[in-house]
């Protein structure tokens, strides 16, 4: 009898193991369906009821309770990550969120849960990344620094695994080119190499959902309108985009000395391919003129400043992004000479989501500053300096439009005295919010 109970007790508690293991498993499952599908808040909420069921993460296999002789391991010996989980999918949710008050509180609890993760001494590359990422969005530049400064003294190698499933594939990707590797299969391998956090100094995590076209026509026929720094300043500005505003090189299209054909073509092939709902970086810097009210970017075989055929009408451009509901961030480094009362930059779009700036006022001419032994635009400059400063991904358009007037102002570190020569307009921005991110 006595022998009986026993049995029944052991019963019962392996049942309970069972049912235990099924429950944080089940809840952790829901967690990376979720990701898959991209719904982050919904992932966090199932990694914290996996969290719930069972606390810690581990980097071990998971042994599954059973017969010792048919011992068995959860998914096929993943680490089982759902703090990691529940802070990464909240980062995903605080950049995915359109209001401002509510990202930051979000990235803060983040930014907290992932320190608790390496209190706990459950240093793992993917975390340090993710941690610096979310501090980048806050501009918390102090904590960065502390940051890479653990991350250095952290040794050549982090031991500590983390589930890959959990990480989406293009942050899988960056990850890889960082340095490191994150399979797809549960497991990573993370090794701390190059500089901290394997990242060029302010490199920030690309966003899949943002595109630029950037234009740049230093040859003109208009020779009394000419950019002569134009094209230069394309690749300048790309270089500050990729490293410090988080554009993939692959989302980016550049046109250097083009006719209007050509960049109407170029920008229809990045429209067609762009998904709906999608964020624009535009950037032209070149000969612009104003024709009956109607703002046109002149080519490179423009010889009239009234021959409106060989020019491509900017409504025209932005319409090719308005049809795919994106969000439209323009700016323009043209001279803006007054002609018979009007200039370029006079259109000011009525539909659509879209910001933007001028390098000049009406009546000024653009200029530039010697960088490297090379001239760049002062406009140009400027919106490169203040990406720099920003190190974000989701930099606020109006708040980067007064930061980029203040770089011109005030002549950045005294070198260029852009405030006495050239004041840019701050963003004009018609159906979208000041606090709109690019």
């Amino acid at each position: 009898m006595k022998s009986s109970r026993t049995i029944l007790v052991l019963l019962a508690v392996v049942a309970a193991s069972f049912s235990m293991a099924q429950a944080w498993s089940d809840a952790y499952s829901d967690g990376l369906r979720s990701v898959r599908d991209g719904k982050w808040m919904e992932a966090r909420a199932n990694f914290q009821k996996a969290i719930s069921l069972r606390g810690e993460d581990q980097a071990t296999p998971t042994r599954l309770p059973g017969p010792a002789t048919e011992q068995r391991v959860w998914k096929n010996g993943s680490a089982y990550s759902p703090n990691f989980g529940a802070a990464y999918t909240g980062y995903k949710a605080a950049i995915a969120n359109s209001s401002d008050s509510e990202r930051t509180t979000l990235m803060r609890e983040v930014a907290n849960e992932f320190e608790a993760i390496l209190i706990k001494g459950q240093g793992s590359r993917e975390t340090y990344f993710f941690l610096a990422q979310a501090y980048a969005n806050l501009r918390d530049v102090a904590k960065q620094r502390d940051l890479e400064a653990r991350f250095a003294q952290a040794g050549n190698t982090l031991k500590w695994r983390v589930d890959g499933d959990i990480i989406a594939p293009e942050d899988r990707a960056t990850l890889e080119s960082f340095g490191g590797t994150a399979s797809s299969g549960g497991n990573t391998t993370i090794t701390n190499a190059g500089s901290p956090l394997g990242t060029a100094p302010g490199t920030i995590v690309p966003l899949a959902e943002k595109f630029a076209l950037l234009i740049g026509n230093t040859e003109t026929r208009l020779e009394a309108l000419k950019v002569p720094y134009a094209a230069s300043d394309v690749m300048f500005l790309r270089e500050k985009l990729v490293t410090f505003a988080g554009y993939q090189e692959g989302n980016m299209d550049v046109v250097t000395n083009g006719t209007a054909a050509q960049i109407r073509t170029t920008a229809q092939a990045l429209a067609d391919r762009v998904p709906v709902g999608s964020t624009i970086f535009l950037y032209f810097s070149g000969v612009g003129s104003n024709l009956d009210g109607k703002d046109f970017l002149a080519g490179i075989d423009t010889s009239s400043g009234t021959d409106s055929a060989s020019m491509l009408g900017k409504s025209d451009l932005y319409k090719m992004f308005m049809a795919k509901g994106c969000k439209i961030f323009a700016f323009f480094q043209v001279n803006r000479p007054i002609t018979a009362g009007r200039f370029f930059g006079m259109e000011t779009p009525m539909v659509g989501a879209i910001a933007q700036t001028q390098a000049t006022l009406p009546n000024e001419k653009v200029n530039s500053i010697v960088r490297n032994g090379a001239p760049v635009g002062l406009f140009t400059d400027a919106l490169g300096g203040v990406l720099s400063e920003f190190r974000s991904n989701q930099v606020p358009i109006m708040e980067f439009g007064w930061r980029t007037f203040n770089w011109m102002r005030g002549g950045r570190n005294g070198d260029s005295g852009a405030g006495s020569i050239q004041t840019m307009t701050l963003p004009v921005i018609v159906n979208m919010k000041e606090d709109e991110r690019f």
